[in-house]
This record gives structure tokens, sequence and C-alpha cells, in this order.
């Protein structure tokens, strides 16, 4: 779940082209591939190069004299972003001819150069469309705490202190057009939060490097949204559910039931409403994604009430993919997605129950009667091993390779100190760190749930903690950085007041640290190189 405030122990608030004439040449070619990563896909600047590249490599420009394919209406705008003009005569689809630079008459390709040409033409069509890679996935951090929801970085050479007074370590910082409790994401180069209030919803996107906002998307009342915006708590307010991205578009869910997509050049892709969330503390919980779908886990009212779904969602047109209806009440936990037992599970939390289900199709693959309480605190997976939190209650061991009702034969150890009922726990598959409300770190063995030391940082904390590297991350309500060496013996590596409120988590990139305040989204990390003169 993400973080949010809360009054005594009951959650509240759950709670990121060349213009110019100049032919290319294939050294430049081979740079633009090599600065892309292998994934620029999602860069339009970087696909109008690609197709000045094509051009180049085949010595000439290339005439077409018939469509390279028919696309659907939905992929038209995708398509011509990568330099295309549509030209089809009829509704619902377009005929895509590329728009290469003119060549003079009389020069003709060879027929290997044509052929040559058109598959790498089809590679970044098709590329511009596929879903992300795994491995580009994790190399962002692309919903509520990163890549699997379990809140650990591969990257370890983020910094253990910073001073926001000073600017040591501090990339930079923005003032935040819209509140909201919710998280930061990150991909690419660009930073995308969510926020709002009773009269507006947007999403925005920040420049990784240099914290400048890039743009705004609006997201107005959709069809069937009500007139007069239901009654949301303060504690949690219209957008406390972080954002996630498939690095083709960002999505984001509000507290009013509004669902919409926003494309990577800020506009509103499309937007739908689900319904307004039967929820006494607002709705809170984060998006997944998972190949080309977006995952709302929308759980709400009593089990009785029988409201509470699991929808998967295409993500370039908003079209229904599958929907699962669920066995439980409302619920304020963030669904993760994992390989498991050789299919990608999508690992749900709700009183009682604790359900896999198949990211496929959505077919219930499993589920442990293991649960009680307001679930609010995230599912990780580690080392094989899943762990669930009964708020203020009991961290459970689980093995999630089972099928059917696997009460009595997959749960594992149970902890009961310092247990969270706002946050999520973190792992690295040897220790698991548990962080309560009234700022206590615990940590214990991931193998047997044997107790290896706890830590009061007198101070209230509404932020998950994170791994990066062998280093753990924690921000306080007040917002002070505490990073701690991942050890079984306490060992504080860093302190470093903020200077403003934290309550959401913060998001790795880079080796930086993005940190939303309730004023300021915060860059902790080096300051980007300046550059030399001349270019």
């Amino acid at each position: 779940m993400n973080s949010f405030r809360s009054f005594g122990k009951r959650p509240a608030n759950h709670a990121d082209d060349t213009n110019g004439k100049t032919p290319y040449s294939r050294r430049s070619c081979d740079s633009l591939a090599n600065s892309s990563g292998g994934s620029f896909a999602s860069q339009p600047g970087h696909l109008k190069n690609l197709w000045r590249c094509i051009s180049a490599i085949s010595s000439t420009a290339v005439p077409v004299v018939g469509p390279v394919g028919i696309l659907p209406a939905t992929k038209l705008a995708r398509a011509t972003a990568t330099g295309g003009t549509p030209v089809g005569p009829t509704a619902g689809t377009a005929v895509l001819r590329p728009a290469f630079p003119s060549q003079p008459h009389g020069r003709r390709l060879s027929a290997g150069r044509l052929l040559l040409s058109f598959f790498a033409l089809a590679g970044v069509v098709a590329l511009a469309g596929d879903p992300p890679s795994p491995e580009e996935y994790r190399a962002n951090w692309p919903r509520f705490r990163g890549p699997d929801g379990g809140g650990v970085s591969a990257q370890g050479d983020t910094p253990l202190t910073c001073d926001i007074k000073t600017g040591t370590n501090i990339a930079w910082t923005t003032v935040l057009p819209a509140a909201g409790f919710s998280s930061p994401i990150v991909w690419g180069d660009r930073v995308f939060l969510s926020g709002g209030d009773e009269a507006t919803r947007e999403v925005m996107c920040f420049d990784a490097a240099s914290g400048k906002l890039l743009w705004e998307c609006a997201v107005p009342k959709t069809a069937g949204s009500p007139d007069e915006t239901p009654s949301i708590p303060e504690q949690c307010g219209m957008a406390a559910g972080t954002v996630a991205t498939d690095g083709r578009r960002v999505y984001a869910m509000f507290a009013n039931g509004d669902l919409a997509a926003c494309d990577f050049d800020g506009k509103l892709a499309w937007s739908k409403f689900l319904a307004v969330p039967k929820n006494g503390y607002g709705h809170a919980t984060s998006l997944a994604t998972w190949q080309d779908r977006v995952i709302v886990q929308f759980d709400q009212g009593e089990p009785e009430d029988k409201l509470s779904k699991l929808d998967a969602f295409d993500g370039e047109t908003g079209a229904v993919v599958w929907q699962q209806a669920r066995p439980v009440g409302e619920s304020w936990a963030t669904p993760i997605v994992g390989d498991i037992a050789g299919q990608a599970q999508i690992i749900t939390l709700a009183v009682p129950w604790v359900i896999a289900y198949a990211a496929k199709d959505g077919t219930e693959i499993w589920r442990a009667n293991c649960l009680d309480g307001l679930v609010t605190p995230s599912p990780i997976l580690a080392g094989g091993t899943l762990f669930v939190v009964s708020p203020s209650n009991k961290l459970q061991a689980i093995r999630p390779d089972g099928h059917g009702d696997v009460t009595k034969t997959h749960l594992g150890w149970i902890a009961e100190d310092g247990i969270p009922d706002i946050t999520s726990p973190v792992s690295n598959g040897e220790l698991v760190f548990l962080l309560d409300s009234s700022g206590i770190l615990t940590c214990y063995d991931a193998k047997d749930g044997k107790k290896q030391w706890e830590h009061d940082f007198s101070d209230e904390c509404n932020a998950s903690p994170s791994i990066a590297g062998n280093k753990l991350y924690l921000i306080t309500k007040k917002g002070t950085l505490e990073v701690v060496e991942v050890a079984r013996e306490f060992k504080e590596l860093g302190h470093s007041p903020l200077g403003e409120q934290v309550f959401a988590s913060p998001a790795f990139a880079r080796n930086r640290i993005f940190v939303r305040g309730v004023k300021h989204l915060i860059c902790v990390g080096a300051k980007a190189a300046a550059a030399s003169p001349g270019k």
C-alpha cells in the first residue's frame, strides 16, 4: 500500500530529434542506437531519428509505392509519431506510409537494401507497440515500490547522506503543482506523480535530470462519473494510489473511481469511470502493470456486498481484458505480480484471504485464509517466499507454489513483534525488515522468522522502507532520511533532514532517490554534470 496518514492505529490514507536537415551517417545511427540503450520505443524523438537512420543506411531515401501495413485506428497516433502519414480511407483503420525525405528521381535501391529497410521499418513499428521487456521493466521504477513491488533497488550507489540547506547530494527540488499522497515512479528520464482535489485531478511529469515540470495531464470527469465529488477523507485525499507505467503510457486511478491513461507527451489517451469506491477511508490501492495490461485491485464494501473485483485492462485502449469477482470486502493493499512456479501470478490481500490469480486470464490459482484487520501493508516476494502482514498483529510467511486452498499446507512461520499497520515490509531474501507507524524498525531472519534486532527512531513513519544494495532507507513523517546497514546487527549509516513532511514512499533510479514531500519533489543524489562549452 502507499504511505498515507493515520489516526491512532487505524489507516486513513494508505496513505518522467533532431529537427535539422543534416543527413544521418552510419556512425551517427550507431550512436543513436547505443544512446537509447536498446529501448527507444518509448522515446518519440529516437523513433523519428531512427526513420532517418534507415534511410541513411540504405544510402538513399526509400520510395514507397504501397502501404507498409494497416493499423487499427487506436494505434494510429503511435504510428504517426514515428514519422508515418495516415492515408487510410475507411473509419476504424488507417494505412501507414513512411514519411521519408524526398529522393532524386532515377535513384533506386537494390532488392537487398530495400528488403533490409522494410524489415527495419517494420521492426520499429512493432517495437513501438510491444510491451516492455523484463530487463527494461527492472531497469526502471515503474510502479509503487519498484519493479516487483518489493521496495528493492538493484542500484547500490545511492547517497548515505544529504543536506537540503547546503545542497550537498541534493540534485534538485521542484515545487509540486498538485497535492496528493501518491508515491513517485520513474521511467527513463521521466518522473511521474498524480495529484488533485475535489475540483481537479491530474498526472504530472518531471524531467528526472533537472526536476523541470514537463507537463500536466488533466483527467476530467468521465462518462458515468457523478456530478458531485464523493466525500473523500482528508487523510486519504483524491490521489493516494500511486500511478503505474508500462513505458508507453502512465496510468492513474483517483478516489472518485476514475481510471485514466496519459501518453508520454502528456495527452489523455483514455479514461473510464469504474464506480465510486465504497470505502470508509477512501481508495488508496495503487495500480500495477503486466505486459500490456493495467491491473486494478478494486476492493470495497463488505464481503456480502459482492462489490470487490480484480480487473485487467488493455493499456492502449482501456478495454477490459478480463475481470474476476473477489470474495472480500474493502482493503488498501496493492497487488504484486511475480513469476512463480512457472507462471505470472498476481498476489492480492484482503481479509481473510491471500489470493493468487493468473495474470494471463485472471484464473484463481491458490488462496490462504490467514489475514485479519484493516489490510493496508502490501505483500512482498523475496527468496521464493511470500510475506504478508495482518496490521498490528502478525507477519506471515507463505510458500506461493500451491493450488487451491493452501491454508493447511503452505503457511510458514509467524512473527508478532514490530508489526506495521500501514507500511509494507522489505527483504533482500535473507533478512526481512518491518517498520511500524511509531518508527520502530525490526529485523527478522527470512528463513525461520527469528528476530535479529529492533531500533526505535522515535518518529512516526508512513512511508515504506526500501533497500538499495546493502543499505536500507526509511523516511520519517517529519521528513528525516535514515539509512542503516542491511545486516544482522543494527548499524546506522546516515541521518539527513529533508526539510518537510513526507508521507509517500521513495523511488530509486540512476543511483538517485526521488522523494515526494508535502510541498516539493526532491531528488537526492549527485547533481547532473554541467555541459562542456560548445556542447
